[in-house]
């Protein structure tokens, strides 16, 4: 190599280094690091403040269990946890601030923690004490009443007043009033040991209700969230302070681009000179290629007779030169990617983005397990993603030469379709999927008929004996009227019989409506998962299924949506099939139509009516969700096909809701605009000899 060559490659190989220098230098903290960082944050206050309000909750005694506040601590630390992680990856100069923070916050975590279970144990003793010594005050109230202990009486409701007043404001001066009452309770023989118990238990009360005013403020007082805000701003002024510096280099790395490309170009012109010369050279080189075609031509009879043998088992052939990185492959290997061969060869790694990308990881590493020796040959089987997005299988196989050195230099073999072969292979896999899904669908209509049948015994013992209890009512109601206007105003259950004479018969009807709404649903589950006897020749209303299929998901309905319509026209002809399969698919495309809400304030709307036209009934599930992509709308009712698998979707529902609407007759069809909703239309057909055909079907 000449000197000049020397200096012209110096000159270029600095200004690289340099570029390179500035490019190092130009990066900043990484932003979607940062944004992962603050979200882990933000979702760590959420579940602080969830801890906070849990507290405040059991605190007033308005959480009946603790399961709550331990998932909100459960939620806490997997979030430090995932903060912890996050530190890992974090630059060095991030770590260095990021480190310390999540050190401190989780030392403050781990305290806030220790008092939660000191508050839990705490609140659940106190809550004993409280619901003992409230039912023990009025069952003793009420006992001394009737025995006529005036004094026990009128010492029973001073203690009751100070009590409830020392729940609200756990004073000092409330305190004494209690130890007083307690000290001046009269002996009474026949309840002197429930006045023993009341007493320890309020003493109880006194002393460890201010105790945990202070550990509830303790609680809230703790600086989790403070913590993990100055965290986060630690984190934006790093961020910051970097991204200064990072502009300036961008910058200079601009300027030093355009001073290689100028050289570049400079470069170019010397070498357009010295082409002219080659072009002489190649002159002289004309004569000796003419002397090679005719070897060239034999080469090429012996080459079309190998190939047409590879073309008869469908298979095509590739030649890899491992140091120079080109893959030579056949015309039929081509073909079978669905390229248009425009040259022999190809860069090495050019071919591998034809692979899909779930496979490419798999591919190479089998290769790299060829190239280290680890097996005598190289074969793999992998999919392909043709330019018209369709997904076919290959079966790649090869051999590698070596060289003394044991290094890989060659490597030649052969590609084949086996795309038929895969998609038999999966055909298979999904009917035993369907088997298996068919079994589990029986087992649950199994276990919903035993859970229905065990409901409705203790059930129809609330029906029966609510109906006794309005007889006696009505029978008593003429005693304590009587009772009143002899004696005046009193008691019932602690509040005054004026205003309980209304209230019982409305608590007995209530609890009568409860009992007739719970049976409803469990005949509903019974008729929903009982197989049925009808077959297809049975007529039915569709509104019925439609109600029936509603009354299901009645929990679900008001648990996605504020907004839940339903038009039924009516005097709807009857529909011949199995009305429990329509119900089924009523149940699918509503349950499918409240998944896709976003928030509870979208609407779901659900209707039906009579098509003259096409002497049809139609069934019109429409959403305000999310939408289906234009993609996906072709393949809803392919078995298996979901975009709800990581929330547990089989890919089954639809599929099966479009057999069912088929074994009818009928059709189930999709619209959707993404981000605006969806309408799913199933169309039944009327028997044509229903005598339910409104008169204008008839006529026409």
């Amino acid at each position: 190599m000449t000197s000049a060559a020397l200096k012209q490659l110096a000159i270029v190989g600095g200004l690289l280094l340099l570029l390179t220098y500035f490019w190092l230098q130009s990066r900043s903290l990484d932003p979607a690091l940062l944004g992962r960082i603050s979200q882990v944050l933000n979702t760590f206050e959420l579940h602080d403040t969830e801890l906070d309000r849990n507290v405040l909750l059991a605190r007033a005694g308005l959480l009946t269990h603790y399961d709550s506040l331990a998932r909100a601590g459960q939620n806490l630390a997997r979030t430090l946890e995932t903060l912890q992680q996050q530190s890992v990856t974090a630059p060095k100069e991030t770590a260095q601030i990021f480190e310390p923070g999540v050190a401190t916050l989780a030392a403050v975590l781990r305290e806030k923690l220790t008092l939660l279970e000191y508050f839990k144990s705490d609140n659940a003793l106190l809550n004993n004490s409280k619901a003992y010594v409230i039912h023990t005050l009025h069952r003793l109230r009420n006992q001394a009443a009737k025995v006529g202990q005036a004094r026990l009486v009128a010492e029973l409701e001073a203690l009751t007043i100070a009590l409830l007043r020392f729940m609200q404001t756990p004073e000092g001066t409330i305190g004494a009033e209690i130890h007083a009452a307690l000290e001046r309770l009269p002996k009474a023989p026949a309840v002197q040991e429930d006045l023993r118990a009341l007493a320890v238990h309020g003493r109880y009360i006194v002393a460890t209700l201010p105790r945990m005013e202070v550990l509830m403020r303790a609680l809230m007082a703790a600086p989790t969230t403070v913590q993990a805000r100055a965290l986060q701003e630690a984190l934006l002024q790093q961020h910051a302070k970097l991204e200064g510096p990072a502009r300036l280099f961008r910058l200079l790395l601009y300027l030093t681009a355009v001073a290689l490309l100028g050289y570049l170009l400079s470069l170019f012109a010397r070498l357009r000179a010295n082409a002219r010369e080659l072009r002489l050279a190649n002159q002289a080189l004309q004569q000796e290629i003419a002397e090679r075609r005719q070897t060239e031509a034999a080469l090429r009879q012996s080459e079309e007779r190998y190939m047409l043998a590879m073309q008869g088992a469908n298979e095509g052939l590739w030649d890899w030169l491992v140091e120079p990185d080109l893959v030579h492959v056949s015309a039929h290997a081509y073909r079978m990617l669905g390229l248009v061969r425009e040259a022999s060869a190809m860069a090495g790694h050019t071919w591998q983005i034809y692979l899909h990308p779930d496979d490419r990881e798999r591919f190479r590493e089998t290769l790299r397990a060829h190239l280290r020796g680890d097996t005598p040959f190289f074969q793999c089987e992998v999919r392909v993603v043709r330019p018209d997005q369709e997904v076919g299988w290959v079966f790649v196989r090869g051999l590698g030469l070596r060289r003394e050195n044991g290094r890989v230099y060659r490597m030649a073999g052969s590609i084949g379709d086996i795309t038929a072969r895969k998609r038999l292979e999966q055909q298979t896999r999904q009917q035993e999927l369907q088997l298996i899904q068919a079994n589990k669908m029986t087992a649950l209509g199994t276990l919903i008929s035993g859970v229905a049948h065990e409901i409705n015994n203790p059930n129809q013992l609330v029906l029966t004996n609510i109906r006794l209890l309005e007889e006696a009512w009505a029978d008593a109601v003429e005693i304590l009227d009587g009772h009143q206007q002899a004696h005046g105003e009193f008691l019932l259950a602690g509040l005054p019989y004026t205003e309980m004479r209304e209230t019982i018969p409305v608590l007995m009807r209530d609890v009568h409506e409860g009992a007739r709404h719970i049976e409803r649903i469990i005949n509903d589950l019974r008729d929903f998962a009982r197989p049925s006897a009808r077959g297809l020749q049975a007529t039915f209303a569709l509104n019925d299924s439609v109600q029936r299929g509603m009354r299901l998901l009645a929990h679900l309905i008001h648990k996605k949506t504020e907004r839940f319509r339903v038009n039924l026209a009516p005097d709807l002809p009857l529909v011949r099939g199995d009305p429990q399969h329509i119900e089924q698919v009523v149940v699918n495309l509503v349950t499918n139509a409240l998944e896709a809400l976003p928030d509870p304030s979208r609407e779901v709307t659900v209707s039906t009516r009579f098509d003259p036209t096409a002497r049809c009934l139609v069934l019109a599930v429409e959403d305000a969700g999310i939408g289906i992509p234009p993609e996906h709308l072709a393949r809803l009712c392919d078995p298996f096909f979901t975009t709800k698998q990581a929330s547990g979707g089989t890919g089954l529902g639809l599929a099966i809701s479009a057999t069912l609407v088929r074994a009818h007759g009928g059709q189930l069809s999709f619209a959707s605009k993404p981000g605006r909703g969806t309408r799913a239309v199933v169309t039944l057909p009327c028997p044509a000899e229903s005598p339910h055909l409104p008169r204008a079907a008839m006529a026409g």
